[in-house]
């Protein structure tokens, strides 16, 4: 099956889950594909705050979505940026990816979130 490359970013600030999630994988999945995550990237400009990220595979922007659906934790250390790659296929996504923080310590700008993998 053939692989298509993807890269994506968040488009505004994260915020903390309980008030509203923003997408990172902008349109969400195609139609009848997955995505597989291989890097992600994130950018805590805080200066003396950490926080934690958090990854789901939805589309539905706002509220926090079920636990089922969480792929992934980040922990975010002060004025840090943390890149992560992933091996084997990647970490699945099957409708789109969205995130937020735990907390409202850290500071995560607009663009402060990319991604890259593939669409099989």
């Amino acid at each position: 099956m053939k692989r298509y490359a993807r890269s994506s970013h968040s488009d505004e600030a994260l915020a903390q889950f309980s008030t509203d999630a923003i997408h990172i994988l902008q349109d969400g999945v195609s139609t009848g594909r997955v995505f597989w995550l291989k890097n992600i990237t994130i950018t805590n400009s805080h200066a003396t705050e950490t926080d934690v990220v958090q990854i789901y595979d939805s589309t539905t922007e706002g509220a926090s979505p079920t636990a089922t659906l969480e792929r992934l934790e980040i922990f975010c250390p002060a004025a840090n940026t943390v890149s992560i790659d992933f091996g084997g296929p990647g970490i699945k996504f099957i409708t789109g990816m969205i995130a937020g923080t735990t907390g409202t310590t850290g500071t995560f700008p607009a663009y402060g979130v990319t991604v890259s993998g593939y669409e099989q």
